[in-house]
This record gives C-alpha cells, sequence and structure tokens, in this order.
C-alpha cells in the first residue's frame, strides 16, 4: 500500500471536467485508489464519489493505492494532480 500527500496543481482544482479524467486514469489500474481531503475519503474510481471531495487548486489530497499495480497507478495519478510536474507539488 502507498499512501502520499500530493498538492492539487491544477488551475481549476478537481471540477467536473478534471474529476471525469481522474475517474478515467485510476480506472485503468486493478488497485484500489482512494483520495482523502480533510475528514472525506473516497474512492477515486467512482465519479459521485469524487464529486463530493471538493478539493480546489493548491489544496493538498493524500492519496492510497493498494494492489498489484499500485507503483505505476501512484505515479500516474501524481502526475495527473500536479499536471505534469510531479516534484513541484509533492509534499
Amino acid at each position: 500500500m502507498l499512501t502520499k500527500s500530493i498538492v492539487v496543481n491544477r488551475p481549476q482544482g478537481l471540477e467536473a471536467r478534471p474529476i471525469a479524467e481522474l475517474v478515467q486514469v485510476a480506472s485503468r489500474y486493478e488497485s484500489r485508489v482512494y483520495l482523502k481531503h480533510g475528514s472525506k475519503r473516497v474512492n477515486a474510481k467512482s465519479i459521485m464519489g469524487m464529486m463530493s471531495l471538493e478539493a480546489p487548486a493548491g489544496e493538498t489530497v493524500e492519496v492510497t493505492v493498494e494492489g498489484l499495480d499500485e507503483q505505476t497507478a501512484m505515479k500516474e495519478i501524481e502526475a495527473f494532480l500536479c499536471n505534469g510536474r510531479v516534484s513541484v507539488c509533492a509534499v
């Protein structure tokens, strides 16, 4: 299991369109993927769960990935949240 705190570095934060894209990214993997913001923890493969997360740009989310492809899944999710600048936004 991998857990990492990542700053959302996408200009629009996690709004409808980026959430839909993130759900697609998470769904590519067998691993279970969860995002936590504040006290809310949601399944990153659930569009409804992700819509309730409310994580604006500049906020930190905790990403937890568990499964056979967790390393690859974490790297891609981190890159997505950081808008391609992984080293800039890892906490």
